[in-house]
């Protein structure tokens, strides 16, 4: 078991980690949670040197707006550190753009690329020889909730698809992946989800007047199966957390 924390940071309080932190608390590895929109400075980010692990998750922001948020800077040069020191990290969503941005690839805003990507859908060209990545090409279906792209380059090619998103998933160093999409979403988070107002409107907007009940449909049929399979992904990223300390 690990002795220093994984941090996990948010950048609004209904995007939790879900299955993500079930799974580091059946690992018995110790959590810290920090959201970031209400630490502008960052000031209470601990350093690289004081974790176990690092957990990045999604929000509304733009990656690349530091202006209007600060912290997003911040976070991106803790990424940074987290890479350059081989530290287990996890970016999801906005968290995988962070990373992504950390590692040098660009993130193309929405409006310049594809609609949003917004439903429960498969992923395509998975490789299946990440030990992340690879246990999700079995699955039904995970969560997308993007407008967003990441543009993968040779040294860090995508890991898995959609038609309209060529990166979902890609590994940033050893022991770092972000991932477009939201694995750790379950049934009961897509309802904490569908119950802010901004959330159900922008999901009617995108699947139009019956896009709750679809997603909530959607995710009863994808959730059994998704789960086991996103905790194999995860006892290989707290694997070598444990490892880490061990080291």
């Amino acid at each position: 078991m690990s002795a220093a924390p994984v941090l996990i940071v948010q950048h609004v309080e209904v995007e939790q980690p879900g299955l993500i932190l079930d799974v580091l608390r059946a690992h018995r590895i110790p959590t810290v949670t920090r959201i970031s929109a209400t630490e502008p400075d960052g000031s209470e980010l601990p350093p690289v040197s004081a974790l176990a692990g690092l957990v990045v998750m999604g929000g509304p922001m733009n990656a690349d707006d530091t202006d209007t948020y600060p912290a997003l800077k911040i976070e991106r040069d803790l990424l940074t550190q987290a890479l350059r020191a081989n530290l287990p990290t996890l970016g999801i969503c906005l968290g995988a753009q962070l990373l992504a941005r950390a590692a040098g690839l660009a993130v193309h805003p929405g409006e310049l690329g594809y609609a949003d990507e917004l439903g429960w859908a498969p992923l395509h060209a998975v490789d299946r020889g990440d030990p992340l990545v690879g246990p999700l090409a079995d699955a039904p279906a995970v969560l997308h909730w993007h407008g967003d792209r990441i543009a993968a380059d040779a040294a860090r090619p995508a890991l898995a698809a959609t038609e309209s998103t060529p990166v979902q998933a890609f590994r940033a160093g050893p022991a770092a992946w972000g991932l477009q999409f939201h694995p750790e979403v379950d049934e009961a988070l897509l309802d904490r989800w569908l119950a802010e107002p901004e959330f159900a409107t922008e999901a009617q907007q995108v699947l139009g007047p019956d896009a709750l009940t679809t997603l909530r449909a959607d995710a009863r049929a994808a959730a059994p199966a998704l789960r086991p399979l996103f905790e194999q992904s995860m006892n290989h990223f707290c694997a070598l957390i444990d490892q880490r300390d061990v080291g």
